[in-house]
Formats: C-alpha cells, sequence, structure tokens
C-alpha cells in the first residue's frame, strides 16, 4: 500500500473522471424534462440505494439488468457491489435476483480499512455468440481499491482495473478476468487475478496519455464486440474512446475516440467533460449515450447517433457533435443513463443522487424511447 498522501494525489488527478461524420440539419434537438417517477428496485434493502443501471434483454424477451448497490460498511467505509435484477414490466420496476455478481466487504491492510470497489458495470447478451462459439452473457465493470480516510471513502484508482465476467447463464457467471487497465496501474495487484490482458495505454499511442479506464458501454455486432470506456488524463478533460474485440473478448483493436470532453461546452458553457458511456442500438440505429459533467457533477445525459463504429464517428453538424436527444440536469447530481431496445416502460433509465435524503442514489424513468 503505497501513503496516503499518494492516494490523496491520484484523486485530484482523477478528478476529471466520474474522427468525424457529417450531418445536414434535420429538426430541433428534443430536450427531455426530468422526471419524477422513481423506478423501484425490490427484494433486496435499500441501503444507500442504487445507481448505474445497465439494462438487457435475453434470446427469449426477459429484461435483465445489473446494477451497483450501495451500502454503508459499520467503519463508515462506502461499499459499492455489482448485482442482477429482472423486470416483468419492460423497466417500470425491477426485483433484486438475490446474486452479488460482484461482491464488495470491508477488510484491511495494516491500519488501514478498505473494499474492492465493483461499480459502473454493463451486463450485455450477445446473440452472436453462438456462431463464434463464445458465452452469451458478458459482464463489464470497474474494480478499485477504497479506502477510508477519516468519514471519508477515497477511491484509489492506480489499483484498479477493467473486469469481465462471462457465462452461458446470466446467473451462473465465470471467473473474473483483468481485462483492461491504464497507465496508472499499479503492477503490485498483480498478485490478484494476475496482470492484465490489456495494457491499453499501451495499445495505441491515442491511448498514451489515459491514465485509468472506466465507466464501459457494451455493443455486440456480428463482426464483434464494441466497447466504449471513458480515457481519463491526467489533464482532465478526457475522451470516449472505442474499442472492438471478437467474441470471446480477445484481439481487442482502438477504433477512435468517439467525443473529446471538451465538447461537452457545446450543451452548455458550464460543463466541461463527458463520462459515464453507453453503447445502444436501436430500429438498426447505433447510439453513444453520455453524461455531461460541470466540475465532476453529473448533469443528465446527451445522446448522439453513431455514423460508423468502425470509424468512431459520431453525427456532425459543422465538425462539432450534434446531440439526438439531451436530458436536462436535475437536483444536485443526475446521469449515468442506461437503455436497451425493449424498455419500453420505463425509457432510457437515469440515475440520481441527492445530498440530503436518503437513500442517496435512486433511479428514475424518463419516458424516453428514442
Amino acid at each position: 500500500m503505497k501513503s496516503a498522501i499518494y492516494y490523496l494525489f491520484i484523486i485530484g488527478i482523477l478528478s476529471g473522471c466520474g474522427s468525424s461524420g457529417s450531418s445536414t440539419p434535420e429538426k430541433e434537438i428534443p430536450v427531455v424534462p426530468p422526471s419524477l417517477i422513481e423506478i423501484p428496485v425490490t427484494g433486496i434493502p435499500v441501503d444507500l440505494g442504487s445507481f448505474d443501471p445497465a439494462p438487457t434483454v435475453d434470446a427469449g424477451g426477459g429484461v435483465w439488468m445489473s446494477y451497483s448497490q450501495v451500502s454503508l460498511d459499520g467503519s463508515g467505509l462506502k461499499l459499492i457491489e455489482t448485482r442482477l435484477a429482472s423486470s416483468l414490466d419492460a423497466g417500470d420496476s425491477w426485483t433484486d435476483q438475490g446474486l452479488s455478481i460482484n461482491p464488495a466487504a470491508a477488510f484491511t491492510i495494516g491500519p488501514d480499512t478498505v473494499a474492492w470497489a465493483q461499480e459502473v458495470s454493463r451486463l450485455v447478451y450477445n446473440p452472436f455468440a453462438s456462431g463464434a462459439g463464445a458465452d452469451p452473457w458478458i459482464i463489464l465493470w470497474h474494480r478499485y481499491l477504497s479506502i477510508l480516510s477519516g468519514s471519508e471513502t477515497l477511491r484509489l484508482f492506480d489499483n484498479g482495473w477493467i473486469g469481465m465476467k462471462s457465462g452461458n447463464s446470466v446467473m451462473t457467471l465465470g471467473n473474473e478476468r483483468k481485462l483492461f487497465t491504464g497507465a496508472l496501474y499499479n503492477a503490485a495487484n498483480n498478485s490478484t487475478i494476475g496482470p492484465p490482458e490489456v495494457a491499453l495505454d499501451t495499445l495505441d499511442p491515442a491511448l498514451a496519455d489515459c491514465v485509468a479506464f472506466t465507466e464501459p458501454g457494451v455493443l455486440p455486432k456480428s463482426s464483434g464486440i464494441y466497447i466504449s470506456l471513458l480515457c481519463a488524463t491526467a489533464a482532465p478533460p478526457g475522451k470516449i474512446i472505442l474499442l472492438r474485440c471478437d467474441h470471446h473478448m480477445n484481439n481487442c483493436g482502438y477504433l477512435g475516440a468517439l467525443i473529446d470532453g471538451s465538447e461537452a461546452a457545446l450543451l452548455d458553457s458550464g460543463y466541461d467533460n463527458f463520462s459515464a458511456s453507453e453503447l445502444v442500438s436501436v430500429n438498426g440505429e447505433d447510439y453513444l449515450i453520455v453524461t455531461p459533467s460541470e466540475a465532476t457533477i453529473y448533469r443528465g445525459c446527451a445522446i448522439y447517433r453513431i455514423r460508423d463504429l468502425d470509424q468512431a464517428s459520431i453525427e456532425r453538424e459543422g465538425g462539432s457533435a450534434k446531440a439526438t436527444a439531451v436530458f436536462e440536469a436535475h437536483g444536485d447530481f443526475n446521469g449515468a443513463c442506461g437503455y436497451v431496445e425493449g424498455l419500453t416502460g420505463s425509457g432510457v433509465m437515469i440515475s440520481e443522487a441527492f445530498t440530503t435524503s436518503v437513500p442517496v442514489f435512486r433511479l428514475f424513468t424518463t419516458d424516453y424511447n428514442f
């Protein structure tokens, strides 16, 4: 373990975390007002609440979701685990399945109380897997160490990676793979699982300044699995980058940057970065969903049509990123949207955090279905 001073330095570096196409003007960008309809997640104690919805639909039309559940350890350390839920009403309500895909529990290293945070997951059912002899269920998430400092929970991103599990059943996913790391990765963590499969900062020169990667979006296609990630840099803003891997999540290649964090200012002059990427396909069209931020505070969501996945190209007008829809900022902190075609009950799901009430973390409907 490194010193607490170093950890605070790392937090400062990553405080910004949390190719082009063309088009002609078509219509005014719809602005989606905030919803006051909360999405319940039953079957689990509320604790501090739920965040980061990642819905998917299986071959039989069943609707599933991985999500982050936040609780408070007796020590005061915040715990974040990845859990599984299902919905029988197209996303209007969810029932936890009693399965912690990635558990979180406090433990000690020397005098420090720590835990593995397991958050910002993306669960997908891959309908193209069988043709490649691959597992149809895949989940990616960000695993990193957190530490209790006084009454605060600090995030130690140098001790973290993008993890992955897969399986034939959503209820029986296999062992974790340490899939991706950034330039900040502490090799002492090779004692857990082993070294990373891909040090993404060395995959392409364009990724060399990415100190950490987080918030994966995952979109299966016949040609492979496309993965969006926030590339967090030492000097924000970062950028949302795109990879393509084969159906076994091997042989990954860099396709380009979908959007730069500086382009958030096109939505509002106060916005300075993008976070929480999501990839979705609706009616044969592919989309990127991101959360604009203002000094690390989430400010809603924005949707961009992808013109060409393999060129990492989104729709632009006059060279500037052109949003298809914008979800208004609301309350203290909102964004981290999730969607899958068939989520007709809730529409796009949006997360919100409350600083003065509990549960702190909640999910809301938008009724927006593209």
